[in-house]
Order: C-alpha cells, then structure tokens, then sequence
C-alpha cells in the first residue's frame, strides 16, 4: 500500500474522531476534505488502469500457458470393461479419465468453469471420451458417501444429473440430498436405497482410489490424458488442478495433431 493512501485513511480515521470529540476550523477542514477528493479521484483511476493491465495479463497467460503433466506408462482396459462413467463416442481418440471428490471445492471450479467448454468442443464432437472415477479425499467426510451415491445412480443410467445435483449443492451433501435428488430422477427408490449399503459400490469406489493412489494421484481433480488404442491409454499424460479450458485445449489440440500425422 502506498504512503499517500496510509496518509489518507490515518487523516480521514482523525477526521472522523476530531469531528466526534473535537471540532477544528470548518474552512481548514473543507480544504482538507477537498485535497483527500483530488488524491481518491486520482487513486481510482490508477487503479482502472492496473485492473485492466492484470486483465490483459491474465488472458495472455491463459491463452499461452503450456499444461504441466507428468508421463505415466500404457494404461490397459481404460474403461474398466464398461463399469465406468462416460461420455462421448466411444471410439474417440482421445481419452480424458477424471478423478474426482465430491466435496472438493476445486472440483467444483472445474465443473463450473472448464469442463462444460470441453464437452462442447472435444466430447460432443466425437473427439474425446470423458471417464470419471472416484478419489474421495480422507479429510472430505462426506465424499465417499456422495461418490456411492453417484455410482448407485450410475447402475439406474442417471449418474451424470446425480453428478450434477451433488456437485450444485456440495454443502448439503448427505443421504437427504441423495435420496431428494434420485426421486427427482425419478429412480427406483428401493433398489437406490438398496445400493447405498451395497459392499460391491463401496468396493469399487475404493479400487478407483487404490488404482489412481498407484498412478501417483494425490489430490482432486486430476486427469489421466491420453491416445486411445485397443482399449488402451498410450503413454498418457497426469494433469493435476483446476486447470482452465485453454490449458487443457493446448493439451487436446496437441495429441489430436500428432495422432494424425
């Protein structure tokens, strides 16, 4: 913070305790009053102009940023012999593997942010397949819940609205929320409250944590990127974060090109 604007709120916080406690010469005080107008009209406008230089800055960076990732080994059966989540043509080229909490408020921004972008341009156009998995974090206590109440969804073909309910209202996840949003949709209600202790759910939301712990995923929302071939995941790429659509458009339009040559 500057030493002009210290100077400002310390003589407008006196203005303020002298005009309470103890009344000065009034055409002192106006002039006074009139110089902190100057200097405030003066400190907005340089602040117009810095907000609109880091706005710049920002759009450069994000249109230009270079994902990080790191190279992981030919991952087989990417789909788990069709038990998970997906969308897009499932012979796509490319295939994302998104591992998620539900309680994650990066996850979230990811949802809200990037991920309707890329479903538009990658997945409806038949250039991506998009897999979910689960990596319900230990300190999120609601997770694990949330991600077998996804799963239970899945086997009534209602994961991804279930996936959207749970991520619209994280801070009211809980078996009210779950059960509210299957009769929504409309669910056999019985056999989703059936689901909801059935070991074999809980059991595979554990294999996703195990098999992306293995891949070296230690934090939500990361994605496995990659070439498909027979089922396979070529020499895939771990992105971890939030990332914006660009970065990961950079990362798309990059495999895309190179399957083609």
């Amino acid at each position: 913070m500057s030493t002009r604007l210290l100077q400002l709120i310390a003589f407008v916080l006196g203005v303020q305790f002298i005009m309470a406690c103890e009344p000065n010469s009034t055409a002192k005080l106006e002039q006074e009053l009139a110089s902190i107008k100057q200097d405030m009209n003066q400190l907005r406008q340089d602040i117009t102009k810095i907000g609109s230089q880091v706005k710049d800055i920002h759009t450069i960076a994000m249109s230009s940023q270079k994902p990080q990732h790191k190279t992981l080994p030919t991952q087989e059966n990417i789909d788990a012999d069709g038990r998970l989540p997906s969308i897009g043509t499932a012979g796509a080229e490319i295939a994302i593997i998104e591992f998620s909490d539900y309680q994650c408020p990066y996850c979230k921004r990811f949802i809200d942010q990037t991920f309707t972008k890329l479903k538009r341009k990658y997945i409806d156009t038949g250039k991506v397949r998009y897999l979910t998995r689960d990596f319900p974090l230990n300190f999120h206590p609601k997770a694990k819940g949330a991600a077998i109440a996804a799963n239970c969804s899945l086997r009534q073909d209602a994961y991804w609205p279930m996936r959207d309910s749970l991520f619209n209202n994280m801070r009211q996840l809980g078996d009210e929320l779950y059960q509210q949003t299957a009769s929504e949709l409309a669910l056999d209600m019985t056999k989703f409250t059936e689901c909801l202790t059935d070991e074999s759910v809980l059991s595979k939301v554990e294999q996703d944590m195990a098999y992306g712990s293995q891949l070296g995923i230690r934090g939500t929302p990361s994605f496995v990127i990659g070439r498909v071939e027979d089922d396979r995941l070529i020499s895939p790429r771990l992105v971890v974060g939030a990332q914006s659509f660009e970065t990961f458009a950079l990362l798309l339009d990059e495999l895309l090109a190179n399957d083609k040559k």
